[in-house]
């Protein structure tokens, strides 16, 4: 059986696509969430049936600004002071973040709304 996170697709110890009551299908959310919590990354990784982004190959904005300052010059290294602390937290990506080997993916298209 599979559990599906967007286009990631996870081999699952139980069957979740049966209907069970309530309280029998969040105990076996929970025996999944524990088998998964107690594996290393290299064992996750085995039970992936797809491609996927890890977050090691996608640079901070730090490392983005530095790899742009190396290849416009001087102004470019201005930009990057007083910026560090958030520039070496915080990540752009372009493409399909269902393939992004994370947790959970949030929604925060209501919150675009208010700003």
């Amino acid at each position: 059986p599979l559990v599906s996170l967007g286009n990631l697709q996870l081999k699952a110890a139980a069957s979740h696509t049966t209907m069970y009551p309530g309280n029998k299908r969040k105990k076996l959310w929970r025996e999944e969430k524990e088998r998964l919590l107690k594996m290393t990354l290299e064992e996750r990784r085995k039970e992936y049936l797809g491609d996927y982004v890890a977050l090691k190959t996608i640079p901070t904005w730090m490392e983005d600004l530095k790899s742009k300052s190396e290849s416009d010059g001087e102004n470019a290294k201005e930009d990057l002071q007083g910026k560090k602390s958030l520039s070496e937290k915080v990540s752009l990506y372009r493409g399909d973040i269902t393939l992004l080997e994370v947790d959970a993916i949030v929604n925060a298209g209501r919150w675009l709304n208010i700003l």
